[in-house]
């Protein structure tokens, strides 16, 4: 029975890959790198610093620090999907407790989600500064159940994420993991996947089921 779900931000809950995109092409390039926005996307789902080392950033804090500073002004790139509103009113009625682990610094996340109020409510929220090891590891899902969730058994737990990086993370993790097929890239392959939801809405269905 999930009695917690707990969520991806980018691509999961908010469309950021235009904005991302956007963002990290620009801050490469001030140091003369120039990629294509399919590698930065292959990427999506890790810190941005290990991002932009992998993209061959000379100095990836310099990149990340203007990759961090140009997002704030992509933010009209950035948009809800649509049925993310009536789905956590559907978690609430089916008294399902739910939270955010996430890539972002809790900073970057605290100055976008002013754009997007019913994110911006969500108070149980694990940020990359929370831990040292980061997605594809367990860390930030083991540590934002044992902040948040301390006494939930792992089975009754679900993590909904977008990358092959989010299903690794919650695989580790020991819990299970459905895959938001509305942001995912479509090419990645999400076969292990526990659940492949297409639109916000199936998981509901899903926890109903879980209940039987």
């Amino acid at each position: 029975m999930y009695k917690v779900v707990l969520f991806d931000l980018d691509n999961t809950l908010l469309k950021t890959e235009d904005a991302s995109v956007a963002a990290l092409s620009y801050a490469l390039k001030q140091d003369g790198v120039t990629v294509t926005p399919e590698a930065i996307i292959s990427l999506m789902g890790i810190p941005g610093l290990e991002m932009a080392k992998q993209l061959g950033a000379p100095n990836p804090e310099k990149t990340i620090a203007i990759f961090n500073e140009q997002i704030g002004k992509e933010v009209d790139l950035i948009k809800p999907y649509d049925g993310i509103g009536a789905m956590f009113t559907g978690l609430h009625e089916l008294d399902v407790e739910y939270g955010i682990v996430t890539s972002k610094l809790k900073r970057v996340f605290d100055d976008e989600m002013k754009h997007f109020p019913k994110i911006q409510q969500i108070k149980r929220v694990v940020f990359s500064d929370d831990t040292q090891k980061h997605k594809p590891n367990p860390d930030p899902i083991l540590f934002g159940i044992k902040k948040y969730f301390a006494e939930m058994d792992l089975k009754d737990v679900l993590y909904v994420g977008d990358s092959l990086f989010d299903m690794q993370a919650a695989h580790a993790a020991g819990v299970d993991f459905a895959n938001a097929g509305w942001g995912a890239i479509p090419t990645n392959d999400f076969s292990e996947a526990e659940y492949v939801l297409q639109k916000p809405e199936q998981l509901l269905d899903i926890v109903q089921r879980s209940r039987k």
